[in-house]
């Protein structure tokens, strides 16, 4: 390689270091909308950024790396959903499938995070305190049931309920922006 190669080489991998870290944001955003949980979102953007590095000469510079990072993320998406799929707490395959289309990508998040924001203030209050206890503060099952005086199944039932009419909601307003 002579020197005009390197600082061709030197010049994409600088330019793709800056369009990785400033898309950080946008597709933690997108995977937490698409998993519904803030903690896996992390462990996923982790493994997108794993393979977008490993997928790092397969880019076209030039081209929009959002939209290619935030495809790679819903590859991403789409695998941790069939591997946990038995998990209760994970979307399925159809409600990712609508959440990424819905959202269309890192740059239209900001009507999907209202719509779940205004839905968690219709919960009722019990519900609400429930998924931000589970959520928001980390409480395990175990932790609330100990909390609330109720079984650890009482406590997987009522997150479940609440879940659903979470999504079921967030569902409805996309469809009515739509």
């Amino acid at each position: 390689m002579d020197q005009k190669d390197s600082r061709d080489s030197d010049a994409k991998l600088s330019e793709f270091v800056q369009l990785l870290t400033k898309a950080q944001l946008g597709l933690l955003r997108y995977i937490t909308v698409l998993v519904g949980n803030p903690e896996e979102a992390g462990n996923i953007l982790q493994e997108t950024n794993l393979l977008l590095w490993k997928k790092f000469d397969d880019f076209e510079f030039g081209t929009n790396f959002d939209a290619w990072a935030t495809k790679v993320a819903y590859w991403q998406v789409k695998a941790y959903v069939r591997d946990r799929g038995r998990d209760k707490l994970v979307f399925s395959e159809e409600i990712v499938t609508q959440l990424a289309e819905q959202s269309g990508g890192i740059t239209d998040i900001d009507s999907t995070v209202a719509a779940l924001r205004k839905c968690l203030q219709e919960l009722r209050d019990s519900d609400y305190e429930l998924i931000q206890l589970r959520y928001d503060d980390g409480f395990s099952v175990q932790k609330l049931s100990g909390r609330l005086g109720k079984s650890p199944s009482a406590i997987k039932g009522a997150l479940l309920r609440a879940r659903r009419a979470l999504r079921a909601c967030i569902e409805q307003r996309l469809m009515r922006e739509a």
